[in-house]
């Protein structure tokens, strides 16, 4: 028997890759295998972006990061700018970016920021779904490997395997490669980073609220999937209220209204468990979106973000 929880976030990523697929494949260069279908016509372009590509030794794999530089990096050559890394970025990079840039035209509004999306060089959107769901879930549970890769193989039309439980490793590449990376090449800061994510980016940004907060102080999880794993991040934040007196970020979770009951109210609770910890240096702010489904609830979600997280 199909596991229900499983079968409902299958079909919903399931749309979200159709809906997303000619966006994430096609807007960035690196992918060569994509542009063979686009005749002689130049692909789009995001202004004010960067790609930058790495080899990491810790995941063993090419790594890309997008980088949306700010507006006024090049003429204002002493500010560090804060920067804001995001997972999905294969999918979601382009959109974020594009929300980057409303907040520059004509005037700029401060803080500008950097965004940082991490990605990985891909074949088609089945590697990114493999990937992601590896480096984004915190523990690894077998069912969901067999029904993630039977997911991904059918939409990618090739045969893919899937290993969760990743997210350890994951972190340990953001930490030790991503941000030497880029606090080398770029003047951002080492201070106040955030860290953004949606479904199982939002469950990673928690997972690592919990187990190394100290790495950013700004975090966004959007319609995070608290109940993978029989509710793990639950086990997580006990663990973590045990040993500690304070946790200082600042936590910003969404939801859609229209999305799985399940997944709102954990959010609702995930907040209130957290509050109910009295952290003098923690906040934590929650919005439901009335209407949204999990696939149209994200741009909403990314630009509330931007306003909460970096008052925007």
């Amino acid at each position: 028997m199909k596991n229900l929880s499983a079968t409902r976030d299958g079909k919903q990523l399931v749309l979200i890759l159709s809906f997303m697929f000619a966006v994430s494949t096609y807007a960035f260069s690196q992918n060569h295998s994509a542009q063979t279908v686009l005749n002689n016509y130049p692909l789009v372009t995001i202004q004010g972006t960067e790609t930058r590509s790495f080899y990491s030794k810790i995941l063993d794999q090419e790594m890309i990061l997008y980088i949306k530089i700010p507006a006024s990096y090049k003429t204002n050559t002493q500010k560090v700018y804060p920067c804001w890394y995001i997972t999905d970025a294969n999918l979601s990079f382009a959109m974020i970016a594009d929300m980057a840039t409303f907040f520059e035209v004509p005037v700029i509004i401060e803080p500008e920021i950097f965004v940082v999306g991490i990605a990985y060089k891909i074949r088609d959107m089945g590697d990114w779904g493999a990937w992601r769901t590896r480096d984004l879930t915190p523990t690894n549970v077998p069912s969901m490997d067999t029904y993630w890769a039977s997911v991904f193989s059918k939409f990618a039309g090739r045969q893919l395997e899937v290993k969760t439980g990743g997210s350890a490793k994951f972190l340990e590449c953001i930490e030790k490669e991503v941000f030497p990376f880029m606090e080398s090449n770029y003047r951002v800061s080492s201070t106040g980073r955030g860290l953004g994510g949606y479904s199982y980016g939002g469950l990673f940004s928690l997972y690592v609220l919990f187990k190394q907060p100290e790495l950013f102080s700004i975090y966004y999880a959007g319609s995070p999937s608290i109940k993978y794993d029989k509710g793990v991040l639950y086990i997580y934040e006990k663990e973590y209220a045990s040993a500690h007196k304070d946790l200082n970020a600042k936590l910003f979770m969404t939801a859609g209204g229209a999305e799985d009951s399940i997944m709102i109210a954990n959010v609702k609770i995930m907040a209130a468990q957290l509050q109910s910890r009295n952290y003098p240096g923690l906040i934590v702010e929650t919005h439901v979106f009335p209407d949204e489904t999990h696939q149209t609830c994200v741009p909403a979600a990314i630009m509330r973000a931007f306003m909460v997280l970096y008052k925007k």
